[in-house]
């Protein structure tokens, strides 16, 4: 027989107990097991199965128009490389073509050169390679390489008065900027112009 008032039994820790125990041993009442959840009806099940399949084809479309669009710009952008090279021979056939001297003689020469330089641009016009228009434009940074601003009172300030190589772009993409010279006012009309607006300010 164990005897209970033995000094050196100890009695059980709370968390050794477990919970319905541990209630009696406080006097509390014991608690009831939880329930488990029931499990969700057929309605239930379809519809979180649809509602994951509407996420999943979501995904796939989105993904589907990334892709078609990155092989459409690579499509799109894939002779850039090749007309980037292509760009100093026609250069170089502009430049042949203007300086032959204007004769009889060198007309079929002009011709010649002028009906090539022809063929190259339609097949730029082909691939979306456009020459960028910059002769009387204002001049614009993204499109235009600015080599020199010269004074110039025929034609508004910032405005493209000579274009010393022409620019082109593919798609709309810049792929050599036109090299122009930038007009500017004339010394004598920026003097006046700064007087008139120290003037103004006194």
């Amino acid at each position: 027989m164990v005897d209970d008032t033995d000094p050196k039994r100890e009695d059980p820790k709370p968390e050794d107990l477990d919970p319905n125990q541990a209630a009696a041993e406080a006097g509390e009442p014991e608690q009831a097991p939880e329930e488990p959840a029931p499990p969700p009806t057929a309605e239930e099940a379809l519809e979180k199965l649809t509602d994951k399949l509407r996420r999943v084809e979501a995904e796939f479309v989105n993904e589907t128009k990334r892709i078609r669009r990155k092989a459409e710009e690579d499509r799109k952008y894939a002779v850039e490389g090749v007309v980037v090279d292509l760009l100093p021979v026609v250069d170089a056939l502009a430049g042949a073509r203007d300086g032959l001297p204007d004769d009889e003689a060198s007309a079929p020469m002009r011709e010649g050169l002028s009906l090539v330089e022809q063929q190259l641009q339609a097949v730029f016009k082909r691939y979306g390679i456009a020459a960028i228009e910059a002769q009387d434009k204002p001049f614009d940074p993204a499109r235009h390489q600015a080599l020199m601003m010269v004074e110039r009172d025929d034609v508004p300030p910032q405005t493209v008065c000579d274009v010393m190589r022409v620019g082109y772009e593919l798609h709309g993409r810049v792929i050599r900027p036109a090299e122009v010279l930038v007009a500017k006012a004339p010394a004598a009309a920026e003097d006046e112009a700064a007087s008139e607006t120290t003037e103004e300010g006194a």
